[in-house]
């Protein structure tokens, strides 16, 4: 079939932002406790923070590398909103360590948190492996949320019915697969950064579904998210080579995912936009029967998904791998 008889899905829709979704939905928010990673000021879970804010919840906690990162959010919103409780968390996604320490110790005084979002993340990073020696993107994008889930999930389940673990992933999803005979590339020697990341993004969905298909009888929310084209400070690494290469995988102005569908760039969103997906997955009521499925433009996007990202034979596989890489047994 040639470029002009490809039949092109137009993917332009009117986006939400999170003014939007929070005045519809917010009231549930009120008093309740909110755990977001990754914010900085440069990011979506910044804007995020600050919106989730505005619903007057009773804490936020706030995790980010070091304070420094995340201080002027923590700022911005004490000065808005004086009467929300904001908690700051060290947290490494990069050292398990870092992790089972921030749940053990800093949150052992807290028995219940209604909604996590696991907004961290790096994008085509330089090859490099964490402490416990993964590859980086596995790690710090997925590797370090499964352990997290793991933790913080009896404090979740604490809150009952209508709590939320929401996932944010990538469109990246659409281009990747699990290399499930080499997820760190042979030690670096066939890594290239953009196909990690889109591994990274493949291994966030799966666990997803996986985690939103074990919880749905509990009434917890589980959503892996794409949050749009949004410009954060995660393009870091977006260097003038990897620029071309993207932009030639889209030089007929679509590409084609692993199944041999054509797909669009997408539309570039704000971070208020970007952060109405998130807050559409915690809260969206009309959504709940379809505990973790992938959402696009706060829409439900399963449809955009790959056959191998859809296989349940290859989430129970990711898994088994995850629970072997941490060295703890994960049952839900």
């Amino acid at each position: 079939m040639s470029d002009q008889q490809v039949e092109i899905p137009r993917n332009e829709v009117i986006l939400k932002k999170s003014e939007d979704v929070l005045e519809q939905y917010g009231k549930s928010l009120v008093g309740k406790t909110i755990l977001v990673t990754g914010v900085s000021n440069e990011s979506i879970a910044g804007e995020l923070a600050i919106q989730l804010a505005t619903a007057d919840p009773k804490l936020l906690i706030l995790t980010a590398r070091t304070e420094s990162r995340a201080s002027s959010i923590i700022a911005r919103i004490k000065e808005t909103k004086p009467d929300v409780a904001v908690r700051f968390l060290d947290l490494e996604l990069s050292d398990l360590s870092s992790i089972r320490k921030a749940v053990d110790t800093d949150l052992a005084d807290i028995t219940t948190i209604d909604h996590v979002v696991f907004t961290a993340g790096v994008m085509a990073c330089p090859y490099g492996v964490t402490k416990d020696g993964f590859e980086m993107q596995f790690c710090v994008n997925y590797l370090a949320n499964f352990l997290l889930t793991k933790l913080l999930l009896p404090k979740v389940q604490s809150a009952g019915p209508s709590s939320s673990m929401i996932v944010v992933a990538s469109s990246a999803v659409r281009q990747g697969v699990i290399n499930f005979d080499d997820i760190g590339y042979s030690n670096g020697s066939t890594y290239d950064s953009f196909t990690a990341y889109c591994q990274s993004n493949v291994a966030r969905v799966m666990f997803a579904k996986s985690l939103g298909n074990k919880l749905k009888h509990q009434g917890i929310r589980v959503f892996s998210i794409d949050p749009g084209s949004v410009t954060t400070g995660l393009q870091q690494h977006m260097d003038e080579d990897l620029q071309k290469k993207v932009a030639a995988m889209f030089q007929n102005g679509f590409i084609m995912d692993v199944d041999g569908r054509p797909w669009q760039p997408q539309q570039r969103a704000t971070r208020s936009q970007g952060a109405a997906n998130m807050i559409t997955g915690m809260i969206d009521p009309t959504i709940s029967d379809h505990n973790g499925a992938y959402l696009s433009k706060s829409l439900l996007a399963d449809d955009e998904l790959h056959r191998h990202v859809l296989e349940e034979e290859n989430w129970t596989r990711l898994w088994e791998l995850s629970e072997k890489l941490i060295q703890e047994p994960f049952p839900v």
